[in-house]
């Protein structure tokens, strides 16, 4: 009888339990900036930082979600951090207070590939058009 063995794809928990590699960044925003920090593959977890210590940071998993309008963010004030065990491909930061934010994020990342769909990609049905 044979045994399927599991196939690496994204429920492949194994590779998200090894060692990480380490991300690093730092940088400044000024107020309203919006900036993308893109890992580069999947990571296993992050830390983000808002370094200064009289503005506020809002981190967003979308560049949308940090529009006022749809609050899907969270918020650092002075000094705050927030860490997590979150799979994600890439994090949106932006200053929303302060003449200009200092952050860092580090980071420990998978050596997955993110499987985030692009707009260039065409969803083929399984069904066929016949059935």
């Amino acid at each position: 009888m044979a045994i399927n063995y599991p196939g690496m794809g994204e429920g492949y928990a194994t590779a998200y339990q090894i060692s990480a590699t380490p991300f690093v960044t730092s940088s400044v925003l000024a107020l309203g900036e919006v900036r993308e920090i893109e890992f580069g593959t999947v990571s296993r977890f992050f830390v983000v930082r808002n370094t200064s210590a009289d503005s506020v940071l809002a981190v967003g998993f979308t560049e949308n979600g940090l529009k006022p309008e749809n609050s899907n963010y969270f918020i650092l004030s002075g000094s705050e951090s927030f860490s997590a065990d979150l799979r994600t491909d890439r994090l949106f930061l932006s200053g929303v207070s302060g003449a200009t934010t200092m952050f860092s994020v580090v980071g420990g990342l998978t050596d997955r590939k993110s499987t985030r769909l692009n707009s260039s990609h065409v969803s083929e049905s399984r069904m066929p058009s016949s059935a």
